[in-house]
């Protein structure tokens, strides 16, 4: 008995091995007491965030209400389920367990639905939608002849010491840093003034679920100091006088799909915190377990659970600034979850002469949205090392950083402005913001341009010297020249046209082109028919003959300009003859040089000139062909008055005479080039013709005898 029962234990015990642990997100059906917590709101948020929602006038929803505790009860106590991490925002538990005993969860009458990580299991259920204070010290004077050290550059690139120099430092903002871990922020001297100066509020470690956030991997510290580090003459952060909160919810050991789910968590914990801005330098696109791998497809900003955390955080007021990736080079090429999220300011990199960093990942996203949307410095960008020194470092995940900085600090300088508001003019700021690439989105921002112009008088929102009142065009890009009546103000050489006619008759192959000095996103409309155009020229071709009106126009802009155009219709060569005793002179009206001249089938000269002369005899036939084959032949027989001579030339089935005045009737033999007599016959005036329809094709000799006058005509026979 005994026996059987280890038996058993062992098989029992071998099967569990070897049952596949699958990661899920399980969604609820509701929020039983979200009445409750709704009529209480500072049990789910606090003062400051309540406050920021008020300021940009956001409301609070159920997203806001906490996950249902029973709910995560039964889940707990469900046979073979761990819950990973948990989501308010998206009523959902992130678990692990195997596929069967996740599906049995269906089985509660509280879930919704399940979603395996796993995409290849998604076949059940309804898809989820998709110690003391230290005295503080003196705040630093930041001047322009404040030494930056060695992160100069990186911060003058954004013009993020204009801000500086106007005491707008990160003061009175919070942000909250994602990462892998912040060892030796407690120690290294890069942090002491963020420490002495309790500028560090707090943190936590989602993956080992623990407060010790002075831990993990130095990536999340490195970050930190792009933002944050303090060396004085040395390095200094983009907002040295920012406060901050450390989370961590990357695993470096492991790449699982529940760290998207942790920094979720994360998010959620930051926006109760009342937290303005995240900065993000992660990404996520492939996994340990290849099965949960995305595709570029899911790079849409609502596939993936990150990215629809991002989303919600983002709608919170928050601003999200994210890594765009380091896939430039690689095979994915493309930015990774949640860079591709529609409200999240995502970032490329540049290296220091603002060139594009060849590993900086490439947009669009899947479903065609402009990402990433602007450029930093993040290659041989200057950080705090593990060791705590300052040394240069590649990648997304510093240019994020240093941008999110920059960024705390004009929203301090402007708060009244919303996280959408901030981010739109971060956009416009930057310097392909008109004709945005796949690996540079937007270009590089210029945050002087937007604390100048949100500077300017209320009565001028857009910045251009013209009053709103009378600002036709309110909203022109900053920078740009405008007329009197505030818009764009284009160079009057700014387009050039050039059209090509047709190249013959009805071949409807006309073409226009346009090219433009400035560079803008374009649209054309030609004859009602739209085209738009970003890099400076537009190519429409087989157009056919006829007017055309074309008009162009420059997205988001009160801006057009018309032109009637004219395309020719392709021509057919035509001129006029004038016959001599011995020659022709030929003058071509329509038709295209080089011209080249046969008689009597042979090619004789070739001219660029519409007019020339050609020695010829009676009788024979002057063709004029263009450099155009479909232009056809300009031809002409030559007969000298008060001769007699044959024609067509060359013929096919007959050819006729035209008799002299003095000539009735004449006597016609035709020979072949061999001399033989092929054909003979009487012919009179009044019946010209001859029937050649038997000869076969060739070139033969017509002798024509009349009044003791014999002559010999070429005749080529077709």
């Amino acid at each position: 008995m005994k026996k059987a029962l280890l038996i058993f234990f062992l098989i029992f015990s071998y099967n569990q091995l070897i049952a596949q642990v699958e990661d899920a997100w399980v969604y609820f059906k509701d929020k039983p007491n979200e009445v409750t917590y709704m009529n209480s709101p500072i049990t789910m948020l606090t003062q400051r965030a309540l406050d920021r929602r008020s300021r940009y006038n956001i409301s609070i929803d159920v997203k806001d209400v906490p996950i249902e505790t029973s709910y995560v009860s039964q889940i707990k106590n469900s046979v073979g389920i761990t819950i990973k991490a948990r989501s308010k925002w998206l009523n959902a538990l992130h678990v692990q367990g195997s596929e069967n005993d996740i599906k049995n969860l269906l089985n509660l009458n509280f879930v919704e639905s399940i979603y395996f990580a796993n995409k290849l299991l998604n076949t059940v259920g309804k898809s989820a939608n998709k110690s003391e204070i230290q005295p503080r010290n003196k705040e630093v004077e930041l001047t322009t002849q404040f030494n930056y050290g060695n992160a100069t550059n990186q911060i003058e690139m954004l013009q993020g010491h204009v801000l500086h120099e106007n005491n707008f430092t990160g003061e009175g903002m919070q942000i909250a840093v994602i990462d892998a871990g912040f060892p030796n922020v407690d120690v290294f001297p890069a942090f002491q003034r963020l420490r002495d100066n309790n500028q560090i509020l707090g943190g936590y470690d989602f993956v080992n679920r623990n407060d010790n956030f002075y831990t993990g991997y130095y990536h999340g510290m490195s970050v930190l100091s792009t933002i944050a580090g303090y060396i004085d003459n040395q390095f200094v952060g983009t907002a040295p006088d920012a406060k901050f909160y450390l989370f961590i919810s990357e695993d470096n050991v492991n790449e699982t799909p529940l760290e998207e789910s942790l920094w979720v968590e994360a998010a959620e914990r930051a926006d109760s915190l009342g937290v303005d801005l995240i900065n993000t330098s992660l990404g996520y696109t492939t996994f340990d377990n290849p099965n949960y791998d995305y595709e570029y497809a899911d790079m849409d900003g609502q596939t993936t659970f990150i990215s629809r955390g991002a989303e919600i955080a983002a709608s919170r007021g928050m601003i999200v600034v994210n890594s765009a990736g380091n896939e430039g080079n690689s095979s994915w090429n493309y930015i990774s979850a949640p860079a591709d999220a529609n409200s999240v300011l995502s970032i490329g990199a540049v290296d220091a002469a603002e060139t594009i960093a060849s590993f900086s990942s490439y947009g669009p996203t899947s479903d065609g949205r402009i990402k990433p949307d602007v450029c930093a410095q993040g290659k041989d960008v200057y950080i705090i090392n593990s060791a705590g020194n300052v040394a240069i470092s590649n990648g997304t995940s510093f240019s994020s950083p240093v941008l999110t900085g920059v960024v705390a600090c004009l929203w301090q300088a402007f708060p009244e402005k919303s996280n959408t508001e901030i981010i739109q003019l971060v956009k416009e700021s930057s310097h392909l913001f008109a004709s945005p690439t796949a690996q540079e989105g937007y270009g590089i921002p210029n945050f002087e341009a937007i604390y100048s112009l949100l500077s300017q008088d209320v009565n001028d929102l857009d910045g251009d010297s013209v009053l709103n009142e009378f600002d036709a065009c309110p909203n022109t890009p900053i920078g740009t020249p405008v007329n009197e009546n505030g818009c764009l103000l284009l160079p009057s050489n700014n387009f050039s046209i050039e059209v090509i006619g047709e190249s013959c008759p009805d071949r409807n192959n006309g073409e226009i082109t346009i090219t433009a000095l400035e560079s803008y996103n374009y649209t054309a409309t030609i004859n009602g028919s739209n085209y738009t155009f970003s890099n400076n020229e537009l190519n429409i071709i087989d157009l056919e003959s006829g007017e055309y009106e074309v008009c162009i126009f420059i997205e988001d802009q009160s801006y057009s300009q018309c032109y009637t155009i004219q395309i020719a219709a392709g021509s057919t060569i035509s001129g006029k003859a004038s016959i001599s005793s011995k020659s022709v002179v030929i003058e071509i009206d329509e038709g295209t040089s080089p011209f080249t001249i046969f008689v009597n089938g042979d090619e004789t000269m070739q001219t660029l000139n519409n007019k020339f002369e050609v020695a010829v005899n009676q009788g024979d036939f002057v063709e004029v062909k263009s450099s155009i084959a479909c232009e056809g032949v300009f031809s002409k027989e030559i007969v000298f008055e008060g001769s007699i001579h044959v024609f067509p030339n060359p013929a096919k089935n007959s050819i006729s005479l035209n008799f002299p005045e003095a000539v009735d009737q004449v006597q016609i033999t035709i020979f072949s080039l061999l001399g033989k007599s092929v054909l003979t016959n009487t012919i009179s005036k009044n019946n010209p013709v001859v029937d050649i329809s038997s000869l076969n094709k060739g070139l033969y000799m017509v002798q024509i005898t009349y009044n003791d006058t014999i002559k010999t005509i070429k005749v080529l026979k077709n």
